[in-house]
């Protein structure tokens, strides 16, 4: 008996472990791809050493494992027995002599070992994570100053300086064709400094910004109020002072954060601190500790769940796990919430989640005896069993019955559609419920939070949708004709006479579909939705403080730089209207009428360089512009500055209008994922620097890719899943999830190799799309028919 129990623990464990891994990889890969995004500034920068993006790679590493074990070992202990009880294999354990107790024992103890684990992770891996996230983001600031300048970008870093290279030696730190901005407010003037060739040499905490070939024109801040001033003086090396010292002494500070205090120091500091940074510390504190618990409770609910339930398909699997990760998250949030505004103690808040969990295990675990609860599950049951079994009179997929070949394709759409839209949901859940958890600390901390958190997430939808869904397809795709092809169906159809090549046909339409449904929420809907849910972010993370919008703003086009401001209450908005974000507005929807058609500027300043794209030639100064039918045009009254050699000649005018084939002002701000491929193609136009065209084209490949992307899955994904039939569960699923991970692996370095400009935009965004539908088309190839 003891032999006979040994073997079915270990049988228990291996049909659970392989959905824990895939789960574990899968999830982990997701939220490590949604928190790298954020750090895309660092990932793809060809100034940042490959040993930062290295380090912050396994600083992001420790989180994401952490929030995603137990939620794997919860979908790997339902599935795992909901396929052992579908295949009646349970019902054969409890016929051995096998209790349930007996049954439960094997998994409690492999949530155990996770649970240790994640404690282990939570005690030393993610405040080492924090901290070593916080010294990869200040070294790399550090980085950049070494050589600040990104040919095309306007950057001021370095203090009092606004400096613009049209191009360079990336490499050697090298620009050519350089345009410097520089206010002296104490003088009262504003000198403009141009060179053919510069760069900036640092030693120690000494810094010189050297120039050769250089001319510098000096004019008055306020126009007419002093003198005008040019002169051609050769090499010129100016000392300047950067942020490199302030940020090389927060280095080396020992003062940390709680998110990177230990259990022992978050103890000590909440023993210290007072009111709501007491309370936080405590949090922080027990949410560690409920995350390192959390798989061993994970694995009691999943078990007792399946096992209350005779019957459950993987549908009913994948619904109640979310439920469970639904009601455990809520639970938990509504704890940290209440502990907040003292309405509970700290204490009693982790317990929320908990005390949840072992309701509903004890719930389950008795409902057998109790009558009522009987009645509630065997409805239930019931009710799943309805939606599986086949209905007497004519369904409607029979009408979708292919007139050519007697195939039910309704039946193979019916099932990817509704494996799809399992996965999707499940891992949309595990999305959010990861970024709410992320930002409930600064959402719970202010008047609103909770509802702006609330826009955040319905607002992140589209992006997470395009994130998710190539995936989902693939999964959907996978789970489809595997389990058909272990149930036979596929041979029963192609004894009969049919091609394997026109079962996989439904696939490959909805692929298809999928792409076009994927490409209009890109073009159509993501845009805007960025654009709100990054803005909410922010706001979100500075506890619902507005920064106002200060400094001036700068854009280039071929010939012309543009120096303006918006004002501080002012955002300029793509659909060319201008929204009042201040503080002490009544309502952040309400509009303020300008008297122009297109977004208007403030104190704008416009560079006009010679053809040749180098000589400075004019600069004009308005009290602002507008850009109406293809002119930017300048309001009220226009000082006109001629420069010509050694002279300024200096006159006012009014009605001026400069020719732009685009808008300069709209959507200056805006990212590739803000703004749709038209407007992105206007971008690469406008560019004036090679690296700011390439990232763009780069970005504008990868959206067209979009369109082609959910076909090659199914293209690779769909041949690939009949070959898996004569594997093993374990072997199908570890197959499955390296193919996975290759194409998402090989996908990562190619663009970033196309950012670094190692490649063309056009190979680094295709090349993995074209390796896997040829591998695709070969594995078509060696499909039996």
């Amino acid at each position: 008996m003891n032999r006979i129990g040994w073997i079915i623990s270990r049988y228990l464990v291996t049909t659970i472990a392989p959905y824990f891994v895939f789960s574990w990889l899968l999830l982990s890969v997701i939220l490590f791809v949604q928190q790298a995004g954020r750090y895309s500034d660092i990932f793809f920068s060809v100034n940042i050493p490959a040993n930062l993006v290295w380090q912050l790679t396994i600083a992001l590493v420790p989180n994401v494992i952490a929030f995603t074990c137990p939620m794997a070992m919860l979908v790997a202990t339902i599935i795992g027995l909901t396929k052992m009880q579908g295949d009646s294999e349970l019902v054969a354990i409890r016929a051995s002599g096998v209790g349930n107790m007996q049954i439960a024992l094997p998994i409690l103890l492999f949530g155990i070992v996770l649970s240790v684990f994640a404690f282990a992770v939570n005690f030393r891996g993610v405040p080492l994570a924090a901290s070593l996230v916080r010294t990869v983001a200040l070294q790399t600031a550090i980085k950049k100053l070494e050589s600040p300048i990104e040919p095309g970008v306007f950057n001021s870093e370095v203090a009092g300086f606004t400096i613009y290279a049209k191009g360079g030696d990336i490499e050697t730190g090298r620009w050519k064709n350089i345009f410097i901005y520089h206010e002296d407010k104490a003088a009262g003037i504003v000198r403009l400094i141009t060179s053919l060739d510069g760069r900036i040499d640092t030693t120690g905490q000494v810094s010189e910004l050297v120039l050769e070939d250089a001319s510098v024109s000096t004019l008055p801040i306020e126009p007419g109020a002093g003198k005008y001033v040019s002169e051609n003086i050769g090499d010129i090396r100016l000392a300047i002072k950067t942020r490199r010292s302030d940020l090389i002494e927060k280095l080396s500070q020992s003062e940390i954060t709680s998110e990177e205090m230990g259990l022992q120091q978050l103890s000590e500091y909440a023993a210290a601190a007072t009111g709501p940074e007491r309370i936080e510390a405590q949090l922080v504190w027990q949410r560690r500790v409920l995350l390192s618990i959390t798989p061993l409770i994970f694995c009691l609910l999943g078990t007792v769940i399946v096992l209350r339930f005779n019957r459950g398909g993987r549908g009913f699997g994948i619904t109640a796990a979310l439920v469970v990760l639904i009601g455990f998250y809520l639970l938990a949030f509504l704890g940290e919430q209440l502990a907040r505004l003292n309405v509970i103690a700290v204490f009693v808040s982790a317990l929320l989640p908990v005390a949840g969990s072992i309701l509903v295990i004890i719930w389950f675990s008795v409902s057998r005896r109790m009558e009522v609860s009987s009645r509630i599950l065997g409805y239930v049951g019931r009710a799943f069993s309805r939606l599986r079994q086949p209905r007497e009179k004519m369904q409607f997929g029979n009408i979708f019955v292919d007139l050519t070949t007697g195939l039910r394709d309704f039946d193979i759409i019916r099932n990817l559609f509704l494996n799809f839209l399992l996965t999707f949901t499940f891992l949309t859940a595990i999305f959010q419920i990861f970024t709410a958890f992320e930002l409930w600390r600064f959402a719970g901390a202010f008047d609103g939070g909770i509802w702006l958190l609330a826009k955040y997430l319905v607002y992140l939808l589209p992006f997470v949708y395009l994130q998710i869904s190539p995936s989902a397809a693939m999964i959907a795709t996978l789970a489809t004709y595997v389990i058909k092809s272990r149930n036979n169906e596929i041979v029963t159809w192609t004894s009969s006479g049919q091609s394997v090549y026109r079962l996989l046909v439904p696939c490959f339409l909805l692929a298809a579909l999928l792409g076009g449904v994927n490409w209009m929420v890109q073009e159509h809907i993501l845009p805007q939705a960025n654009q709100v849910q990054e803005a909410t972010r922010t706001l979100i993370r500075n506890r619902g403080v507005r920064h106002a919008q200060s400094g001036k703003l700068w854009v280039a086009t071929d010939r012309r730089i543009y120096s303006f401001d918006i004002g501080q209450d002012e955002i300029i908005r793509s659909d060319n209207e201008i929204d009042n974000t201040s503080s002490n507005s009544a309502s952040d929807n309400e509009k303020r009428a300008l008297p122009c058609s297109g977004p208007c500027v403030r104190n704008l300043t416009i560079y006009e360089f010679a053809e040749n794209g180098r000589t400075l030639q004019f600069v004009y100064r308005a009290n602002g512009g507008v850009w109406v039918d293809g002119a930017v045009r300048l309001t009220g009254e226009v000082e006109r500055n001629a420069l010509s050699g050694t002279r300024i000649l200096t006159e006012n005018t009014s009605g001026e209008a400069m020719a732009e084939r685009s808008n300069p002002f709209a959507g200056i701000r805006l990212k590739p994922n803000q703004v749709n491929s038209s407007d992105l193609k206007q971008k690469i136009a406008d560019a004036d620097s090679e690296l700011e065209s390439r990232n763009f084209q780069v970005a504008l490949e990868k959206k067209y890719a979009t369109l082609f992307l959910p076909f090659v899955m199914a293209l690779f994904t769909a041949p690939f899943s009949l070959s898996l039939s004569r594997k093993g569960k374990a072997a199908a699923i570890g197959y499955a999830v390296g193919l996975w991970l290759l194409f998402t692996g090989m996908s990562t370095i190619f663009e970033q190799l196309g950012l670094n400009g190692m490649l063309t935009p056009e190979m680094a965004i295709w090349s993995p799309l074209i390796f896997f539908a040829l591998v695709g088309v070969y594995l078509l190839s060696r499909v039996k028919t």
